[in-house]
């Protein structure tokens, strides 16, 4: 005899508020997300040494040391679907837009704080080139995508859970 799933069910309680698990397609949704997210901030690091090299230019240590926070949340969303953790979604959502917002902002406008070496003006004061656009273009969209994803993943925990 087979047996029925009910899906509303699919999101586990382990007894306490806010220990439910994500469903495993979720959870690969976010994960995919998130890598794909901070694969895209390496390759935008990547060019910023590309452009390094061209111009001549050292990249001090505190600009390598402040580029780690970047990093950050990318790696805490990862983290959140790695375990499980429903809040992963909302976090992935903000991070996607946290990104997208901010490397856009540093890039074409100017930064908050002039902590970025020559990466204090903008790409259209340091004129750039056309590879350097598409990979910050491309940064930004992906950073959407991945807020997409977990915004996604998001409504259908809200969806499923009631």
């Amino acid at each position: 005899m087979e047996q029925k799933t009910d899906t509303k069910r699919s999101y586990v309680n382990a007894g306490e508020a806010g220990t439910e698990k994500l469903r495993r397609i979720d959870r690969r949704c976010l994960i995919v997300a998130d890598i794909c997210l901070l694969a895209m901030i390496v390759v935008h690091d990547a060019d910023h040494v590309r452009q390094a090299v061209n111009w001549c230019y050292t990249i001090p240590l505190s600009v390598w040391i402040v580029n780690v926070l970047v990093y950050v949340p990318g790696l805490l969303s990862l983290w959140l679907a790695w375990h499980w953790r429903t809040i992963a979604a909302l976090a992935t959502c903000v991070s996607g837009v946290l990104i997208a917002v901010a490397f856009a902002k540093v890039h074409l406008w100017k930064p908050f704080l002039p902590v970025w070496g020559i990466w204090n003006e903008s790409f259209l004061v340091l004129g750039v080139d056309a590879i350097s656009w598409s990979i910050l273009t491309l940064t930004v969209l992906v950073g959407v995508g991945v807020s997409l994803a977990g915004a996604f993943v998001a409504g259908r925990i809200s969806h499923l859970s009631q």
